[in-house]
């Protein structure tokens, strides 16, 4: 995709400050943070991260980055939550003496950041990237299942005064940026605002390069190990397939609350000689091991986008989702199927017949993988550097005054 060269002058010299809660551990919204910083570093803006801590051998820092780490707790701690107004002010401190021009916040707390500091200095521009409205706020199963049980109690007592709060303090926004138009659907339900602009998480195309592909007889989840990614369905699935096409293995890629009990569910199906727990992995044994995969399922519904089947996808690898969320935008005919179904024996049935195909089409991973190639992040990105233009150019007032868009009223 060609720059404007305007954008690129506009940016040049302005001062952008990007905030996200914590950089301890790559993927997700980690990634779009960093990758953004990067592009708009190349247009000559000056940009810094604040965050409440990063481990920097975890990371490989843009040059010119500035990070700004305040040395505090994690976000998801108590700690951090019981002393929230010290570290607002803290937060609003750092931001002040940095002095952007604009403001970048992405996900939970980190808008609240960005919000709170807006409503002390409304001249300040801010742009929300809404990776999705706030599971932790919006969401009442995601409130159920959280882990330890005094996190989701307290979360389901404050939830009513939390998301009254939320959608309050997001009409600070100048502007809001979506991941996925199911995003920017969310968007109108839970804040009653249209977005001003779609800008998809990307990947680094280049680096899931093959020379050629070996692929084997291999399925493939990648996800954090979660309920709300549902891996006890997909081993269900698999235990289903496997009557078809006895000879698979089943690689799961990821940590997380649910690791026991789904080794534990593998272990009472059946499965531990078919099914393998690989754990964190870095990005180049991951990489290989989604080259190597025939098909990768992903049990998620209403994911918000989904980053770890796009990267299959890039690899050659074809996706089975769930018809639902973020997938729906880029799991076409052309890398993947779709299903409607929650039906374990739908999926399965589904699924041994696509890997029939599959099994007998061994060039499809090149069509695959050509499906991945408009998600390279200066092409996914573009979107959200160009708000950020409009912003540095002093066009920017505020949503319901400039774009004549009106938030839900009572919000």
């Amino acid at each position: 995709m060609a720059e404007p060269k305007d954008t690129a002058e506009t940016l040049k010299g302005h001062r952008i400050l990007l905030l996200h809660p914590h950089l301890v551990a790559p993927g997700g919204a980690i990634g779009y943070t960093l990758h953004l910083a990067e592009q708009l570093l190349a247009q000559g803006a000056r940009v810094a991260i604040l965050t409440m801590r990063v481990d920097r051998s975890m990371f490989d820092l843009p040059a010119g980055l500035e990070m700004i780490s305040l040395n505090g707790p994690l976000t998801s701690s108590l700690y951090y939550w019981l002393l929230l107004p010290f570290w607002q002010i803290r937060i609003s401190r750092a931001i002040t003496a940095w002095q952007p021009e604009v403001l970048f916040p992405q996900v939970f707390p980190a808008n609240w950041w960005g919000w709170l500091h807006k409503r002390r200095c409304p001249g300040l521009k801010l742009a929300w990237m809404c990776q999705e409205p706030s599971a932790f706020i919006h969401s009442p199963a995601w409130i159920r299942a959280l882990r330890p049980w005094w996190k989701s109690l307290l979360a389901q007592v404050l939830r009513p005064i939390l998301s009254r709060v939320d959608v309050f303090l997001a009409r600070n926004c100048d502007r809001v940026i979506a991941n996925s138009r199911f995003t920017a659907s969310e968007l109108e339900r839970v804040y009653g605002c249209a977005s001003d602009a779609i800008a998809y998480p990307g990947i680094d195309f280049s680096a899931f390069a093959s020379e050629g592909w070996q692929k084997e007889r291999v399925l493939i989840t990648v996800a954090r190990l979660t309920k709300f990614k549902r891996i006890d369905f997909l081993l269900e699935v698999f235990r289903e397939v496997l009557k078809v096409h006895p000879d698979l293995r089943y690689h799961i890629v990821g940590q997380g609350e649910e690791e026991l009990q789904l080794r534990e569910l593998a272990r009472k199906m059946g499965l531990e000689s078919r099914v393998i727990f690989h754990g964190a992995v870095t990005d180049p044994v991951l990489a290989e091991l989604n080259r190597k995969s025939s098909l990768f399922l992903h049990g998620s519904i209403g994911e918000p986008f989904g980053m770890a089947p796009l990267e299959a996808i890039a690899c050659g690898t074809p996706v089975v989702a769930h018809q639902s969320g973020g997938p729906q935008e880029f799991v076409t005919e052309e890398c993947g199927r779709l299903i409607a179904s929650l039906v374990v024996e739908d999926w399965a049935r589904e699924i041994s017949a696509y890997l029939d195909f599959l099994f007998s089409h061994p060039d499809f991973p090149d069509r695959v993988r050509e499906c991945a190639r408009r998600f390279d992040w200066p092409r996914s990105l573009w979107p959200a550097v160009e708000v950020i233009a409009v912003l540095c150019a002093g066009n920017g007032q505020h949503l319901e005054n400039s774009t004549g868009k009106k938030w839900r009223s009572g919000a």
